[in-house]
Protein backbone atom coordinates (compact mmCIF):
# COMPACT_ATOMS: atom_id res chain seq x y z
CA UNK A 1 0.00 0.00 0.00
CA UNK A 2 1.14 3.53 -0.76
CA UNK A 3 -0.33 6.99 -0.28
CA UNK A 4 -2.12 7.26 -3.60
CA UNK A 5 -4.54 10.18 -3.36
CA UNK A 6 -4.13 13.85 -2.55
CA UNK A 7 -6.28 15.45 0.10
CA UNK A 8 -9.80 16.41 -0.87
CA UNK A 9 -10.66 17.93 2.50
CA UNK A 10 -8.58 19.23 5.37
CA UNK A 11 -9.67 20.63 8.72
CA UNK A 12 -13.27 20.44 7.58
CA UNK A 13 -12.66 22.47 4.41
CA UNK A 14 -12.53 21.53 0.73
CA UNK A 15 -8.94 21.59 -0.57
CA UNK A 16 -8.50 23.88 -3.59
CA UNK A 17 -5.27 24.28 -5.53
CA UNK A 18 -3.90 27.80 -5.61
CA UNK A 19 -1.69 28.58 -8.57
CA UNK A 20 -2.21 32.29 -9.08
CA UNK A 21 -4.35 35.37 -8.55
CA UNK A 22 -8.05 34.72 -8.93
CA UNK A 23 -7.96 30.99 -8.16
CA UNK A 24 -9.69 31.47 -4.79
CA UNK A 25 -12.33 34.10 -4.11
CA UNK A 26 -12.87 33.35 -0.42
CA UNK A 27 -9.86 31.97 1.46
CA UNK A 28 -11.87 31.47 4.62
CA UNK A 29 -14.14 28.73 3.27
CA UNK A 30 -11.53 26.49 1.61
CA UNK A 31 -8.10 25.03 2.36
CA UNK A 32 -5.67 26.36 -0.27
CA UNK A 33 -3.09 23.87 -1.47
CA UNK A 34 0.24 25.13 -2.76
CA UNK A 35 2.48 22.82 -4.77
CA UNK A 36 5.00 22.70 -7.56
CA UNK A 37 4.03 21.24 -10.91
CA UNK A 38 6.27 19.01 -12.98
CA UNK A 39 8.38 20.99 -15.39
CA UNK A 40 7.69 24.44 -14.01
CA UNK A 41 10.42 26.73 -12.71
CA UNK A 42 8.46 28.22 -9.81
CA UNK A 43 9.31 27.00 -6.35
CA UNK A 44 6.91 26.37 -3.50
CA UNK A 45 8.17 29.58 -1.95
CA UNK A 46 7.22 31.46 -5.12
CA UNK A 47 3.66 30.10 -5.03
CA UNK A 48 3.35 31.04 -1.35
CA UNK A 49 4.64 34.55 -2.03
CA UNK A 50 1.96 34.98 -4.68
CA UNK A 51 -0.79 33.75 -2.38
CA UNK A 52 0.28 36.04 0.44
CA UNK A 53 -0.37 39.03 -1.82
CA UNK A 54 -3.87 37.87 -2.82
CA UNK A 55 -6.89 39.90 -1.61
CA UNK A 56 -8.58 38.27 1.40
CA UNK A 57 -5.73 35.89 2.20
CA UNK A 58 -5.91 36.93 5.85
CA UNK A 59 -9.05 34.84 6.34
CA UNK A 60 -7.19 31.59 5.60
CA UNK A 61 -7.74 29.08 8.39
CA UNK A 62 -6.37 25.88 6.82
CA UNK A 63 -3.36 25.66 4.51
CA UNK A 64 -1.89 22.66 2.66
CA UNK A 65 1.57 22.36 1.14
CA UNK A 66 2.13 19.73 -1.53
CA UNK A 67 5.04 18.78 -3.75
CA UNK A 68 8.12 20.96 -3.30
CA UNK A 69 10.50 18.94 -5.44
CA UNK A 70 10.21 16.66 -8.44
CA UNK A 71 11.11 13.26 -7.01
CA UNK A 72 13.78 14.96 -4.91
CA UNK A 73 15.65 16.12 -8.03
CA UNK A 74 14.55 19.76 -8.13
CA UNK A 75 16.84 22.45 -6.79
CA UNK A 76 14.27 23.03 -4.05
CA UNK A 77 14.49 19.75 -2.18
CA UNK A 78 12.94 20.73 1.13
CA UNK A 79 10.12 22.93 2.38
CA UNK A 80 12.59 25.13 4.28
CA UNK A 81 12.32 28.21 1.99
CA UNK A 82 8.53 28.11 2.17
CA UNK A 83 8.58 27.63 5.95
CA UNK A 84 10.94 30.59 6.32
CA UNK A 85 8.67 32.83 4.24
CA UNK A 86 5.54 31.60 6.01
CA UNK A 87 6.98 32.49 9.40
CA UNK A 88 8.41 35.84 8.29
CA UNK A 89 5.00 36.80 6.84
CA UNK A 90 2.94 35.36 9.69
CA UNK A 91 1.02 38.59 10.19
CA UNK A 92 -0.66 38.06 6.83
CA UNK A 93 -2.26 34.84 8.13
CA UNK A 94 -3.65 35.82 11.55
CA UNK A 95 -6.45 33.24 11.47
CA UNK A 96 -4.34 30.21 10.49
CA UNK A 97 -5.50 27.22 12.54
CA UNK A 98 -4.46 24.15 10.53
CA UNK A 99 -1.32 23.28 8.56
CA UNK A 100 -0.43 20.24 6.46
CA UNK A 101 3.10 19.96 5.10
CA UNK A 102 3.60 17.14 2.63
CA UNK A 103 0.40 16.35 0.74
CA UNK A 104 2.60 14.33 -1.60
CA UNK A 105 1.45 11.04 -3.10
CA UNK A 106 3.53 8.09 -4.29
CA UNK A 107 3.12 9.11 -7.92
CA UNK A 108 4.97 12.33 -7.06
CA UNK A 109 7.44 11.07 -4.45
CA UNK A 110 7.45 7.98 -2.25
CA UNK A 111 6.84 8.76 1.42
CA UNK A 112 10.31 7.50 2.41
CA UNK A 113 11.95 9.79 -0.17
CA UNK A 114 10.28 13.03 0.96
CA UNK A 115 12.89 15.44 2.27
CA UNK A 116 11.33 17.24 5.20
CA UNK A 117 12.52 20.19 7.29
CA UNK A 118 12.64 21.95 10.64
CA UNK A 119 9.32 23.28 11.95
CA UNK A 120 10.55 24.63 15.27
CA UNK A 121 9.69 28.22 14.31
CA UNK A 122 6.05 27.43 13.54
CA UNK A 123 4.82 27.19 17.11
CA UNK A 124 5.54 30.76 18.20
CA UNK A 125 4.60 32.21 14.83
CA UNK A 126 1.04 30.89 14.81
CA UNK A 127 -0.55 31.04 18.27
CA UNK A 128 -4.00 30.11 16.87
CA UNK A 129 -2.75 26.85 15.36
CA UNK A 130 -4.94 23.91 16.34
CA UNK A 131 -3.81 21.22 13.89
CA UNK A 132 -0.39 20.33 12.51
CA UNK A 133 0.04 17.48 10.04
CA UNK A 134 3.26 16.46 8.31
CA UNK A 135 4.18 13.64 5.92
CA UNK A 136 7.71 12.28 5.54
CA UNK A 137 10.35 11.59 8.17
CA UNK A 138 13.65 12.38 6.44
CA UNK A 139 15.37 15.33 8.13
CA UNK A 140 12.16 16.11 10.00
CA UNK A 141 12.45 18.15 13.19
CA UNK A 142 9.65 19.57 15.30
CA UNK A 143 11.75 21.40 17.85
CA UNK A 144 10.31 22.28 21.24
CA UNK A 145 6.53 22.45 21.09
CA UNK A 146 4.97 24.79 23.62
CA UNK A 147 1.56 25.88 22.43
CA UNK A 148 -1.70 26.80 24.11
CA UNK A 149 -4.04 25.80 21.24
CA UNK A 150 -2.53 22.79 19.44
CA UNK A 151 -4.89 19.84 19.86
CA UNK A 152 -4.04 17.68 16.83
CA UNK A 153 -0.57 16.42 15.95
CA UNK A 154 -0.21 13.96 13.07
CA UNK A 155 3.10 12.67 11.66
CA UNK A 156 2.98 10.27 8.72
CA UNK A 157 6.11 8.33 7.75
CA UNK A 158 7.34 5.04 6.38
CA UNK A 159 10.05 5.12 9.04
CA UNK A 160 9.81 7.63 11.86
CA UNK A 161 13.07 8.54 13.67
CA UNK A 162 13.13 8.30 17.44
CA UNK A 163 14.22 11.93 17.70
CA UNK A 164 10.92 13.05 16.14
CA UNK A 165 8.86 10.71 18.31
CA UNK A 166 10.52 12.14 21.41
CA UNK A 167 9.87 15.72 20.27
CA UNK A 168 6.22 14.87 19.67
CA UNK A 169 5.80 13.18 23.05
CA UNK A 170 7.42 16.16 24.78
CA UNK A 171 4.86 18.59 23.37
CA UNK A 172 3.43 20.95 25.96
CA UNK A 173 0.08 21.48 24.35
CA UNK A 174 -3.58 20.48 24.90
CA UNK A 175 -3.27 17.49 22.56
CA UNK A 176 -6.49 15.58 21.97
CA UNK A 177 -5.56 13.73 18.77
CA UNK A 178 -2.06 12.20 18.70
CA UNK A 179 -1.18 10.19 15.60
CA UNK A 180 2.13 8.70 14.52
CA UNK A 181 2.86 6.45 11.55
CA UNK A 182 5.87 4.66 12.99
CA UNK A 183 7.01 2.65 9.97
CA UNK A 184 9.90 0.22 9.75
CA UNK A 185 13.60 0.22 10.53
CA UNK A 186 14.30 -0.38 6.82
CA UNK A 187 13.24 3.23 6.25
CA UNK A 188 14.64 4.93 9.32
CA UNK A 189 12.41 3.89 12.22
CA UNK A 190 14.36 3.27 15.41
CA UNK A 191 11.78 3.38 18.19
CA UNK A 192 10.35 0.72 20.47
CA UNK A 193 7.45 0.36 22.88
CA UNK A 194 9.64 1.72 25.69
CA UNK A 195 9.60 5.15 24.05
CA UNK A 196 5.93 5.38 24.99
CA UNK A 197 6.31 4.46 28.66
CA UNK A 198 5.33 7.88 30.01
CA UNK A 199 2.42 8.16 27.60
CA UNK A 200 1.10 4.72 28.54
CA UNK A 201 1.56 5.53 32.23
CA UNK A 202 -0.89 8.39 31.78
CA UNK A 203 1.69 11.12 32.43
CA UNK A 204 1.21 12.95 29.11
CA UNK A 205 -1.65 14.74 27.34
CA UNK A 206 -4.38 14.70 30.01
CA UNK A 207 -7.01 15.69 27.44
CA UNK A 208 -6.11 12.94 24.96
CA UNK A 209 -9.12 11.46 23.17
CA UNK A 210 -7.61 9.74 20.12
CA UNK A 211 -4.40 7.71 20.25
CA UNK A 212 -3.28 6.46 16.85
CA UNK A 213 -0.01 4.53 16.75
CA UNK A 214 -0.32 3.33 13.20
CA UNK A 215 1.84 1.59 10.62
CA UNK A 216 3.99 -0.02 13.30
CA UNK A 217 6.24 -3.05 13.02
CA UNK A 218 5.76 -3.73 16.75
CA UNK A 219 1.98 -3.45 17.04
CA UNK A 220 1.78 -6.49 19.34
CA UNK A 221 4.10 -4.87 21.86
CA UNK A 222 2.09 -1.66 21.74
CA UNK A 223 -1.18 -3.52 22.20
CA UNK A 224 0.17 -5.54 25.13
CA UNK A 225 1.44 -2.40 26.88
CA UNK A 226 -1.81 -0.56 26.23
CA UNK A 227 -3.82 -3.43 27.69
CA UNK A 228 -2.37 -2.48 31.09
CA UNK A 229 -2.39 1.27 30.49
CA UNK A 230 -4.68 3.73 32.30
CA UNK A 231 -5.12 5.45 28.94
CA UNK A 232 -7.73 2.87 28.00
CA UNK A 233 -9.92 4.23 30.77
CA UNK A 234 -10.12 7.72 29.27
CA UNK A 235 -9.43 7.81 25.53
CA UNK A 236 -12.30 7.47 23.07
CA UNK A 237 -10.49 6.10 20.02
CA UNK A 238 -7.58 3.67 19.77
CA UNK A 239 -6.09 3.19 16.32
CA UNK A 240 -3.49 0.48 15.74
CA UNK A 241 -4.23 0.16 12.03
CA UNK A 242 -1.77 -0.30 9.15
CA UNK A 243 0.58 -2.31 11.34
CA UNK A 244 1.53 -5.88 12.18
CA UNK A 245 -0.98 -6.78 14.89
CA UNK A 246 -1.35 -10.53 15.40
CA UNK A 247 -3.30 -12.75 17.78
CA UNK A 248 -0.87 -12.00 20.60
CA UNK A 249 -1.68 -8.29 20.69
CA UNK A 250 -5.35 -8.78 19.92
CA UNK A 251 -5.82 -11.25 22.77
CA UNK A 252 -4.01 -8.97 25.22
CA UNK A 253 -6.42 -6.16 24.40
CA UNK A 254 -9.48 -8.40 24.44
CA UNK A 255 -8.58 -9.93 27.79
CA UNK A 256 -7.86 -6.57 29.40
CA UNK A 257 -11.57 -6.13 30.09
CA UNK A 258 -11.19 -2.38 29.46
CA UNK A 259 -12.27 -1.85 25.87
CA UNK A 260 -15.96 -1.33 26.53
CA UNK A 261 -15.74 2.45 26.81
CA UNK A 262 -13.97 2.93 23.47
CA UNK A 263 -15.99 4.61 20.76
CA UNK A 264 -13.74 2.98 18.16
CA UNK A 265 -10.91 0.45 17.99
CA UNK A 266 -9.31 0.27 14.54
CA UNK A 267 -6.90 -2.56 13.70
CA UNK A 268 -7.33 -2.47 9.91
CA UNK A 269 -4.49 -4.04 7.92
CA UNK A 270 -3.81 -6.72 10.52
CA UNK A 271 -2.61 -10.31 10.88
CA UNK A 272 -5.22 -11.39 13.43
CA UNK A 273 -7.02 -14.70 13.00
CA UNK A 274 -10.83 -14.70 12.64
CA UNK A 275 -11.16 -16.28 16.08
CA UNK A 276 -9.12 -13.54 17.75
CA UNK A 277 -11.03 -10.88 15.83
CA UNK A 278 -14.23 -12.27 17.33
CA UNK A 279 -12.68 -12.07 20.81
CA UNK A 280 -12.00 -8.39 20.20
CA UNK A 281 -15.47 -7.84 18.80
CA UNK A 282 -16.96 -9.34 21.93
CA UNK A 283 -14.86 -6.96 24.03
CA UNK A 284 -15.86 -3.84 22.09
CA UNK A 285 -18.80 -3.44 19.72
CA UNK A 286 -16.96 -0.65 17.92
CA UNK A 287 -14.24 -2.69 16.21
CA UNK A 288 -12.95 -1.97 12.71
CA UNK A 289 -10.94 -4.93 11.46
CA UNK A 290 -10.80 -4.42 7.71
CA UNK A 291 -8.05 -5.56 5.33
CA UNK A 292 -6.82 -8.80 6.99
CA UNK A 293 -3.37 -9.90 5.84
CA UNK A 294 -1.39 -13.12 5.62
CA UNK A 295 2.32 -13.14 6.51
CA UNK A 296 4.91 -14.15 3.95
CA UNK A 297 6.72 -17.41 4.55
CA UNK A 298 10.49 -17.15 4.53
CA UNK A 299 11.98 -20.62 5.01
CA UNK A 300 9.25 -21.51 7.46
CA UNK A 301 9.37 -18.18 9.32
CA UNK A 302 6.43 -15.74 9.05
CA UNK A 303 7.22 -12.17 8.01
CA UNK A 304 4.85 -9.27 8.62
CA UNK A 305 4.69 -5.93 6.84
CA UNK A 306 3.31 -2.52 7.66
CA UNK A 307 0.96 -0.91 5.16
CA UNK A 308 3.18 2.04 4.22
CA UNK A 309 6.98 1.86 4.15
CA UNK A 310 8.70 2.94 0.96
Amino acid sequence: MTVSANLETFAGKHVVDFTGAGDISDFGVVAPRLRCEYGETRTLRDVLATMLEAPGVGSTRALVFGLWAENGESYEVSPAPAVELLVSQKDKLPALAALFFGDIISEENEISWIEQGDYSTIWNAFPQLEQFWVRGGNKLALGTIRHRMLDTLVIQAGGLPGSVVREALAAEAPIRHFELWLGTEDYGADTSVTDFADLFAGKLFPGLQTLALRNSQYSDELATALAASPLLDRIRILDLSMGTLTDAGARALAQSGRLGTLEKLDISHHYVSPAAVELLRAATPNLIADDPQQPDDWDGEPHYYVAVSE
